[in-house]
């Protein structure tokens, strides 16, 4: 009889992680974005001004809660901005909490920095994809 392997801490699995409903939540806003890019054509016919207004929602979306509930509970950052009230100047300020508090989970920690730099490849993947199609080319 085979015995299935448990996975271990670090591995990809949703199941490890300490806030799976967050982790879920932010894949969902990470990968929404792009399916309603390549696929909202197959709904909405002729109307990519549509499928663009979405999409910006989305992302808006996603950058909202990566910036405030995400990147909290997963790894631990925040940031914020200050302005001094007797200058008007403005200070960005960055904390995350300290390497060896015990509060991060490695699961939490790959999800979340992969999907923050594969989404951006995506991306530019797809513009470069767009510039090169005879749809592109055609209007220069």
């Amino acid at each position: 009889m085979e015995q299935q392997q448990q996975p271990r801490q670090g591995d990809l699995s949703w199941r490890l992680s300490s806030h799976p409903v967050t982790l879920l939540c932010f894949l969902g806003f990470r990968i929404s974005s792009l399916l309603v890019y390549l696929f909202g054509g197959l709904f909405v016919k002729d109307n990519f001004v549509l499928i663009f207004i979405l999409t910006i929602l989305l992302l808006a979306a996603d950058f909202y809660y990566l910036k405030n509930i995400a990147g909290r509970r997963l790894v631990g950052l925040r940031w914020w901005n200050e302005v001094d009230p007797a200058s008007g100047s403005s200070t960005w300020v960055f904390e995350s909490s300290p390497a060896g508090a015990g509060n991060s989970n490695k699961t939490d920690s790959r999800f979340f920095w992969l999907a923050l730099y594969v989404q951006p490849v995506l991306w530019a993947g797809l513009g470069v994809l767009y510039i090169l199609s005879p749809k592109w080319l055609s209007i220069v």
